[in-house]
């Protein structure tokens, strides 16, 4: 089963190159084909006219990015080595985007292991969820002035978690309301499986300065309390 299939799509796409507009935005052809495999990622108005209007999209882009799957030199952006041995290769593929979707904090690492489990046996609620992950996170993490993780903190952290994992088609995106229930696609349950077999093959021990994050982009998380 083919893992990250949108993200398969955009390297795809990029192939041996595509010319990008202002901003380092990708071109309205590459929009427009992004909003016609994905029409549920825009399901309001006529269309997206750039990457801007297109959150996911733009999303996948960066993970590109982030992870070295392209490169850009001026305005062209094109496979790197690496991006085209992952588009040939299903495994490193789902490895890469497991990765990207556990996060790269500690803190966004502990969310991601708690939410990968919750919605495995039945969907779960956005409350629920956050119900089930905060008490694991509040008792693991606290803030680098000693302070408590709070709902705030692990609701900001979940979000991204959500919107990556839709992205990338690992959650169910037929209903996108704010209080639909929260499942794994088919695709989902294998990326999950990668994603905690990583956790688990992962280095153990305390925290590095480099592996602390932001809660949600704002207080940083210190060491965790029990580990």
């Amino acid at each position: 089963m083919d893992t990250a299939e949108p993200l398969r799509w955009l390297l795809e796409q990029i192939g041996g190159g595509v010319t990008l507009i202002q901003a380092g935005c990708l071109p309205r052809e590459v929009v427009a084909a992004a909003f016609a495999r994905y029409s549920h990622w825009y399901p309001i108005g006529k269309g997206p006219r750039s990457e801007t209007d297109l959150f996911q999209l733009a999303d996948l882009h960066e993970l590109g990015c982030t992870q070295r799957l392209v490169t850009k030199r001026h305005r062209t952006l094109k496979l790197s080595v690496a991006g085209g041995v992952q588009l040939a290769d299903h495994q490193l593929r789902q490895h890469t985007a497991a990765l990207a979707w556990l996060g790269t904090t500690v803190a966004e690492r502990q969310v991601a292991e708690c939410a990968l489990g919750a919605p495995w046996a039945e969907p779960r609620l956005r409350g629920d969820l956050c119900d089930a992950v905060h008490p694991v996170l509040a008792a693991s993490l606290t803030h680098d002035d000693g302070t408590v993780m709070e709902v705030k903190d692990t609701e900001r952290l979940l979000w991204r978690f959500w919107h990556l994992g839709r992205e990338l088609g690992y959650l169910d995106e037929r209903d996108r309301s704010a209080d639909a229930p929260i499942s794994l696609s088919a695709t989902g349950r294998f990326a999950a499986l990668a994603a905690l077999r990583v956790l688990a093959e992962g280095p153990k021990g305390r925290a590095t300065a480099s592996e602390r994050g932001s809660a949600g982009g704002q207080a940083g998380v210190g060491e965790a309390a029990h580990q």
